[in-house]
């Protein structure tokens, strides 16, 4: 499991994170992405999108909820 580069780094489940589209896109083609019960695999834990917002520059900021360890399968 990958590790984005960030401050926190105690993740809980409940957690929220915001990613740019262009993070999210690295972390699929990093095959962190879980199409089965879409979720990205980061930091020990399953993080779903909660949300997003467009920026006026044309990219898009997405908040991931952490749902789960991502050991609990």
């Amino acid at each position: 499991m990958k590790s984005l580069n960030v401050l926190n780094k105690t993740w809980r489940v409940g957690d929220a994170r915001d990613l740019t589209d262009q993070q999210l896109k690295s972390a699929a083609e990093a095959d962190l992405y879980d199409s089965y019960d879409q979720t990205y695999v980061i930091d020990k834990l399953k993080w779903k999108i909660a949300g997003r917002m467009a920026n006026p520059d044309g990219s898009t900021l997405y908040t991931l909820v952490a749902v789960k360890e991502a050991a609990d399968d």
